[in-house]
C-alpha cells in the first residue's frame, strides 16, 4: 500500500492497479500523529469529529458522505448486497446502520461502502462491475465470512480468476498472542506456538489464506504489510486499549 493525505488525515491505497482498471475508488483511512482519524461514531467518540473524517475521505474518493452504507459490525460472517435502496445507512447516526452486518457488496456505482476496524482485517474485493468490503476479524474469519464474500461475487457473475483483494492493515503474529479458541480454525500458515497453549496469529495471512483456498489468484491478493500492534499511523485496540478509535475502509464503483 502506499500511503496518501486529505486535509491533513492519514490513509492508505493499494497498489494493484487493476482495482482501479474494474473502477474501484477506495481509501483505508488511518491515524494522525496527533490521534486523529477515527471514524466510529460509538463508544462516547466525538461524532462531529467523525462526520468530518467520513466527509474527508469520501471527498477523496468522489463520494458523497451522506450516501455512505455502514453495517452494524458484530463479529458475525452476515454479508449484505446493497442497493440504491440502501443509500445513507449509517452515515449521519450509529442507530441507522445495516443491522448485524460485517461484509456489504454492491454493484451499484457512486455507493459508497465502509468498514470499521482497529486490529482485525479490512478486505477490500473488486471484480469488473462489483465492489465490496469485509471486515474480517477472528470470529469472521473462523466462520467462513471471506467465503460468503466471494460466493456473492461469484453469483452475481464474477470469475475466481478476475477478483482482486486487498488486505488492509491489520495485526500481525509478533502483535496478537491468543488462546487456542482464537487460533482454532487458523490455517497453519498463519500462526505458530507460544509459550503452553498459546499462539501467535497472524489476522492478514489467515485471511489471504482463506482467499487462495477459496480459489482467488496468488497475484490478485495485496497485503498492506502494516501491523496495526505497532504502527502508530493506525487505531489499534490491543495498543491502545478501549479508546482506540477505528480505521476505515471505504470502497465504491466509479461510473
Amino acid at each position: 500500500m502506499k500511503q496518501v493525505l486529505a486535509e491533513g488525515l492519514n490513509g492508505f491505497v493499494f497498489d494493484n492497479s487493476d482495482l482501479l482498471s474494474n473502477h474501484c475508488a477506495h481509501v483505508f483511512g488511518a491515524k494522525n500523529s496527533d490521534n486523529q482519524g477515527n471514524f466510529a461514531f460509538s463508544g462516547g467518540r466525538d461524532i462531529a469529529a467523525a462526520r468530518h473524517v467520513r466527509s474527508t475521505w469520501c471527498h477523496f474518493i468522489g463520494a458523497n458522505a451522506d450516501d455512505m452504507v455502514v453495517g452494524g459490525q458484530t463479529h458475525t460472517n452476515n454479508v449484505q448486497f446493497v442497493e440504491g435502496t440502501h443509500k445513507g445507512r449509517g452515515a449521519l447516526s450509529p442507530t441507522d446502520v445495516l443491522p448485524n452486518c460485517d461484509g456489504l457488496i454492491t454493484v451499484t456505482p457512486s455507493l459508497p461502502l465502509y468498514v470499521a476496524v482497529a486490529d482485525c482485517s479490512a478486505v477490500l474485493l473488486s471484480a469488473p462491475g462489483i465492489v465490496g468490503v469485509v471486515h474480517g476479524g477472528w470470529r469472521g474469519l473462523q466462520t467462513n465470512i471471506l467465503q460468503r464474500a466471494v460466493d456473492l461475487f461469484v453469483g452475481k457473475g464474477a470469475a475466481l480468476s478476475e477478483i482482486f483483494a486487498g488486505i488492509a492493515p491489520c495485526i500481525q503474529a509478533t502483535s496478537y498472542e491468543v488462546g487456542p479458541e482464537v487460533a482454532d480454525g487458523c490455517p497453519s500458515s498463519a500462526k505458530h506456538r507460544g509459550e503452553g497453549d498459546r499462539w501467535q496469529v497472524d489476522v492478514a495471512l489467515w485471511a489471504k489464506a482463506n482467499l487462495l483456498e477459496l480459489g482467488l489468484l496468488e497475484p490478485n491478493v495485496e497485503m498492506s504489510e502494516i501491523d496495526s500492534g505497532v504502527d502508530h499511523r493506525v487505531f489499534s485496540h490491543r495498543r491502545q486499549g478501549e479508546a482506540a478509535g477505528r480505521n476505515g475502509l471505504l470502497a465504491m464503483l466509479t461510473e
